[in-house]
């Protein structure tokens, strides 16, 4: 018996070592074709291709849309100052607003039966990742006199970077987080409805933000029934 616990053992250790060889060995293949690994042509030439690709679920729900032009400009300097470059671009950017309906729970459903209402409480909005498109740039402007490789590629790292961050605070501003609110509130009165009334079970719905104050909606909300209350009456 306890040679044959030994020999189990051995095995464990050995899967555990082989499993952790395959996964070392898979992780530093990726690492490398993602940051090192270059296809070439028949000629040496780099070709354009996917080189690593994952496909993600998500409970996030885009409820809004921001899009536009940015202008953004950055410096740099050599020679202890004495060469100054300066870029210029304006690229259309585009900014999505979500609200993590994963999140959701039963209590966050509330049924007022007098008026047949179903309330719903979700999370705020949430305000995703700029996108600028530096493909489709407008204006691309660079001065300074043969501005060296170097240069170009520090002036590109700051010209993208400071694009992302304007478009970041423009997409927070009060006025476009309120705006996005409100479609995303509209988006999902309409997603609950639609799918209350596939069950046959028509009631109206009302969407409010988590925090939100209740005087910022048009009647004041009855908070006393839950989820499963709402669906046992209605049916």
């Amino acid at each position: 018996m306890g040679q044959h616990l030994t020999g189990l053992g051995k095995l464990l250790v050995s899967l555990a070592i082989a499993t952790a060889i395959l996964t070392a060995t898979y992780v530093g293949y990726r690492y490398y074709t993602e940051h090192y690994a270059v296809t070439t042509d028949e000629n040496g030439v780099a070709i354009a291709r996917v080189v690593a690709g994952r496909l993600y679920g998500s409970n996030e729900l885009r409820v809004s849309h921001l899009a536009g032009t940015v202008q953004s400009t950055a410096t740099a300097t050599r020679m202890w100052g004495w060469l100054k470059y300066v870029r210029l671009i304006k690229a259309p950017y585009d900014v999505d607003y979500f609200v993590n309906l994963g999140a959701l729970r039963p209590r966050d459903f509330r049924y007022d039966e007098r008026r047949r209402l179903l309330l719903v409480e979700v999370p705020d909005v949430i305000v995703g990742t700029p996108n600028i498109d530096e493909s489709r740039v407008t204006l691309d402007t660079t001065t300074g006199f043969l501005p060296p490789r170097g240069a170009m590629a520090e002036l590109q790292k700051k010209v993208s970077a400071k694009a992302t961050t304007v478009v970041a605070a423009e997409a927070r501003k009060p006025e476009n987080i309120r705006k996005a609110r409100e479609n995303g509130r509209a988006a999902l009165e309409r997603l609950f409805e639609g799918t209350l009334e596939a069950a046959n079970l028509p009631v109206r719905v009302e969407v409010r933000y988590a925090g939100e104050a209740q005087g910022d909606r048009r009647e004041q909300w009855d908070l006393t029934r839950s989820l499963e209350e709402v669906l046992g009456n209605a049916r």
